[in-house]
């Protein structure tokens, strides 16, 4: 009887474990067909389905469950974020939306949206759009829209527009617009405009940087390696521009240095001057203009520019302006080599209540022909001047 009752015994834990082992591999096998492999980034397959409405919470709590990833979506309404392999009509979402594929239609997203494929119609976001093959139409975003593709259409946002191929449109930006190769259209920004290569239009912001340019530029520095427009700031460099030093003298200071920079259709001036004083302080200005030359022949220029500068002694101290209107003739006496003069209308406006404003004329016998006074203890003067000097460059 022992033997036999050892027999079942172990007959029993046999069974027992076989029943265990068992159980183990159906819940393997459960396990491996709940599994789920999240690749945001990767296009569908040729498995793709079509849905004509969805809804979800989250990426695989919704309609389409666990194949999301697979199913492109005519309308698509997510709570908090969704994930599909493209949208062909409307997809919105209260935090973001996620596409494998294309984007066809209105995606709006409380904080982002993300395409793999391309995007053809709008993309409204709260924080940013990107999209990582080609756009066409219209994004909109709290703060940056990001396409490694071409741009075909409008991009606007907060703070920057980037794209690292071409842009045919506009890029509105509070901060930066940026496109590695061409632009058609326009660049405008509170910042930085760059495009690498060609603009065909136009860049307006604080700062442009163009390749070639054939349209204008308007900001506080321009830069272009050329230019077949104009371009309009403070400071305007065209790398196969005009830009030259001049060494000048006039009927207030005997030695002046100015910078000149754009195009000779238009360009811009900085310049400083000073006057030696025996036992005084320097007699010295600084200031800044704008003006143009006209080709008459060959080697021969017209100069037409107008300036304001600050002229102190010692400190700058009180208001003491010297405007000048400037009408002159350059001749190029070699290709990096000429000499201009011509006269100039001056109109002074000073703080009368001042005592100690340099005085005017030292070396010439210039004469005040107009001179007025006003209320708030301003005057002014005004008399003809010349300039006179060489350009290098």
């Amino acid at each position: 009887m022992k033997t036999i009752h050892k027999i079942t015994t172990v007959l029993m834990l046999l069974l027992s474990q076989f029943a265990w082992a068992q159980q183990e591999g159906e819940k393997q096998e459960e396990a491996k067909e709940f599994h789920v492999e999240f690749k945001p980034f990767t296009k569908p397959g040729a498995d793709t389905t079509f849905a004509p409405f969805q809804i979800s919470f989250f990426p695989y709590l919704g309609t389409n469950g666990i194949n999301s990833g697979n199913v492109v979506n005519g309308v698509s309404l997510n709570v908090l974020g969704g994930y599909s392999a493209g949208t062909e009509s409307f997809e919105a979402a209260g935090m973001f939306n996620i596409n494998r594929g294309d984007m066809n239609g209105v995606q709006l997203a409380g904080l982002f949206n993300q395409v793999r494929g391309r995007v053809d119609g709008v993309q409204m976001a709260g924080l940013f759009n990107s999209n990582l093959d080609s756009v066409k139409g219209v994004q909109l975003a709290g703060l940056t829209n990001f396409t490694t593709g071409k741009v075909d259409g409008v991009q606007i946002s907060g703070l920057a527009n980037f794209s690292p191929k071409s842009v045919k449109g506009v890029q509105l930006a509070g901060l930066l617009n940026f496109s590695a190769q061409d632009l058609e259209g326009s660049q405008i920004s509170g910042g930085l405009n760059f495009t690498a290569k060609e603009v065909k239009g136009s860049q307006v912001g604080l700062f442009n940087f163009g390749g070639k340019v054939k349209g204008f530029q308007l900001g506080l520095f321009n830069y272009a390696d050329s230019m077949s427009g104009v371009p309009v700031g403070l400071i305007s460099f065209v790398r196969s521009g005009y830009h030259t030093l001049e060494v000048s003298s006039n009927e207030v200071l005997p030695f002046n240095l100015a910078f000149r920079s754009g195009k000779r259709e238009f360009y811009t001036m900085l310049f400083a001057g000073m006057r030696p004083e025996i036992n005084k302080d320097v007699v010295w200005a600084f200031g800044y203009g704008v003006g143009s030359s006209p080709r008459i022949t060959d080697h021969f220029f017209l100069n037409i520019e107008a300036s304001s500068e600050q002229l102190n002694q010692g400190n700058v101290l009180a208001l003491n302006l010297i405007n000048k209107l400037y009408f002159g003739a350059e001749f190029q006496v070699a290709k990096k080599f000429a000499i201009f003069a011509g006269p100039t209308l001056n109109f002074r406006v000073y703080d009368d209540s001042y005592e100690f404003h340099p005085e005017l004329f030292q070396y010439t016998q210039t004469k005040i022909r107009n001179q007025r006074y006003y209320p708030e203890d301003v005057a002014s003067q005004m008399w003809w001047g010349f300039r006179a000097g060489f350009r290098f460059f």
